[in-house]
């Protein structure tokens, strides 16, 4: 009975660090995505300072876009998701989430990571967001069928 009792408490305690471990690898994307939201909904800021800040540019093989071409083409999309999106945001009531974490209806993605994350408000999501190395490798999608793919930069 004894050593039940130890199994138990042994289970719980991993468990209980396992989650530990993983909140808090979550909490300074989750930081980050909501000065994001922040700075492109509520804040009067250019597409440079949000480029340099939030957006991971991925390597491209087509050399006739140059960083700056797709900072341009950021700040259309930018501007196109404040005025689609921002009627959807509640400044009060809002949170970033883990996709996994979000229990309500969702887009299916065609690449699954840990990375995905979900801006909620009013318990609807509003956007996801896909990150690398710490930055938005792309926060807005199309559907294809049945899932969604990232648009990048």
């Amino acid at each position: 009975m004894q050593m039940k009792k130890y199994r138990g408490l042994l289970v719980f305690v991993v468990f209980f660090v396992n989650t530990v471990v993983v909140l808090s690898q979550n909490e300074p994307n989750e930081k980050m995505l909501n000065e994001f939201v922040r700075t492109v909904f509520y804040r009067n800021t250019n597409a440079k300072f949000i480029a340099d800040n939030f957006i991971y540019f991925g390597s491209i093989n087509n050399s006739k876009y140059t960083i700056d071409d797709r900072i341009k083409i950021l700040d259309k999309h930018l501007k196109k998701i404040k005025k689609e999106k921002g009627p959807l945001l509640d400044p009060a009531n809002f949170s970033i989430v883990t996709y996994n974490e979000f229990k309500g209806s969702k887009i299916n993605f065609s690449n699954m990571s840990d990375y995905i994350f979900v801006l909620v408000s009013k318990n609807n999501p509003v956007m996801y967001f896909n990150l690398r190395n710490g930055k938005i490798f792309a926060f807005d999608y199309i559907i294809k069928g049945d899932e969604g793919l990232f648009i990048t930069y």
